[in-house]
């Protein structure tokens, strides 16, 4: 208090306010009364989420509880890319050249397979044995012409580059557990 006093005789007014502003709270700050700690007691938290039970893919009853399902998604590695996917779903993927028009492909790196009740996680990939996921390739098509323009200001310099990305189109054809 003393130094508060002594700070305004010296100092501009305005700072000598802040500066016992100040003193004066952090004084106070340790000064609560017992009812305010008594009232601040932390109460323990109620968990609201859903319980979730571990169970590996070997597991019989986990697999078991997913086959009753009725439908199912996955989260699926297509050429190096995660897609979320459920039965007759379009995929457009970049070009897959080693593929024709009418191919069925096994999609066999899935990240997660799973129902609306229940879901099987993979580590980095759920083992091959419990689903079976198939893709038809329907068709390879081009994208809508893409023009880049480069440009350099006062170099006189100016090129436009057209483009068309090439993709391949997927239709999910089953997903299933088995």
């Amino acid at each position: 208090m003393l130094y508060c006093a002594l700070y305004f005789k010296k100092n501009n007014f305005k700072i000598a306010l802040f500066v016992c502003v100040i003193m004066f709270t952090t004084f106070f700050k340790g000064l609560t009364s017992a009812a305010n700690r008594a009232s601040s007691v932390k109460q323990p938290i109620q968990n609201i989420y859903r319980q979730v039970q571990t169970a590996t893919a070997d597991t019989p009853s986990a697999l078991e509880k997913l086959r009753n399902q009725l439908r199912y998604y996955a989260v699926v590695d297509i050429a190096g890319r995660p897609f979320l996917v459920t039965k007759n779903d379009k995929v457009i993927v970049n070009r897959l050249n080693d593929v024709k028009v009418g191919d069925v492909l096994k999609l066999d790196k899935v990240r997660e397979i799973g129902s609306k009740d229940y879901t099987l996680k993979g580590t980095p990939y759920v083992p091959e044995n419990v689903f079976d996921i198939k893709a038809t390739v329907i068709e390879h098509t081009k994208s809508k012409l893409i023009r880049i323009v480069k440009k350099k200001r006062r170099k006189n310099y100016k090129r436009t580059i057209e483009h068309k990305q090439t993709h391949t189109v997927l239709r999910i054809s089953d997903v299933d557990v088995l």
